[in-house]
């Protein structure tokens, strides 16, 4: 007797976008939506102040500032390593857009949130990070438990801050809502 496999539901797709260049943040917004689908307006976040690290501000300069877009649509778990490619594919267009004083203007870190975790996606190997493919890794970064987001050993400094969790948690609600509405 075959066993049937079940396809993920979709998850919410979002991006991180960090930049010590306001006019970005703008740029980000519009490229991403153009690129990936219609933003979520509503699930667009305050601006974040980034924590000073060596490893950004060597290339990016400080003050940092993080901000976070969600599309709108629920998007397919398996893609966020394609969406990875292509927003390296951004950072070197907005690179490109004028002569910055950093060697890197911005970041923009794609990323999946679902009922249960929210994945970060990376150019970079570690112990605790999947290969997907094309030179890209994911991560677990935030786990959903007892009824908030936590975080790993090796989750990143910023997704550490209690402040970036309730906004998160919003998020999550409104795609359980989705799923809600929306299984067959």
């Amino acid at each position: 007797m075959a066993r049937s496999l079940r396809q993920a539901p979709p998850g919410r797709l979002f991006f991180g976008v960090f930049t010590g260049f306001e006019p970005l943040f703008e740029w980000s917004r519009e490229r991403l939506s153009e690129r990936f689908g219609p933003l979520d307006p509503e699930a667009e976040s305050p601006v974040y102040p980034f924590p000073e690290t060596e490893t950004y501000s060597r290339t990016m300069g400080s003050p940092l500032w993080r901000k976070f877009f969600f599309l709108r649509e629920p998007y397919p778990q398996d893609g966020l390593a394609r969406v990875k490619r292509e927003t390296v594919e951004l950072e070197e267009e907005a690179s490109r857009l004028k002569d910055w004083p950093v060697s890197r203007p911005i970041n923009l870190d794609p990323g999946l949130l679902n009922d249960c975790r929210l994945i970060l996606a990376s150019t970079k190997d570690y112990s605790h990070r999947i290969y997907r493919g094309d030179g890209i890794w994911e991560e677990v970064t935030l786990l959903y438990r007892d009824g908030k987001f936590q975080p790993l050993p090796w989750t990143y400094p910023d997704f550490r801050r209690p402040d970036y969790h309730p906004y998160f948690e919003a998020q999550r609600k409104k795609h359980l809502e989705w799923l809600r509405q929306n299984q067959s």
